[in-house]
């Protein structure tokens, strides 16, 4: 294949990557303003990977995990299950466990 048809597909990949991201991005929001979660750090160590920054640095790890684990694309269809999700899930760390 001529080196163009490579560097065509590498672009696309690029495109897709980033369409997912900015779509990450969006659901972690939604998620946030669902829950009301202020802006800060606290959810830096209970749901991301510990090198974020802030909590919606936090979220978007979350999210990106979340929807790799459960083989989903990061449509607005999933909202409500990432919403139950992180619910669940910051209810057991208040509880105690993980």
């Amino acid at each position: 294949m001529p080196a163009d048809i490579y560097s065509i597909a590498a672009v696309q990949d690029t495109l897709i990557t980033q369409s997912a991201r900015r779509n990450v991005r969006k659901l972690a929001s939604a998620v946030r303003l669902a829950l009301n979660i202020r802006p800060g750090c606290s959810l830096v160590m209970l749901i991301g990977t510990g090198s974020e920054r802030n909590n919606q640095e936090a979220l978007e790890s979350w999210v990106a995990q979340t929807l790799i684990d459960r083989d989903l694309l990061p449509t607005r269809e999933v909202i409500p299950m990432l919403i139950d999700a992180l619910e669940k899930t910051l209810t057991r760390w208040e509880e105690g466990g993980r």
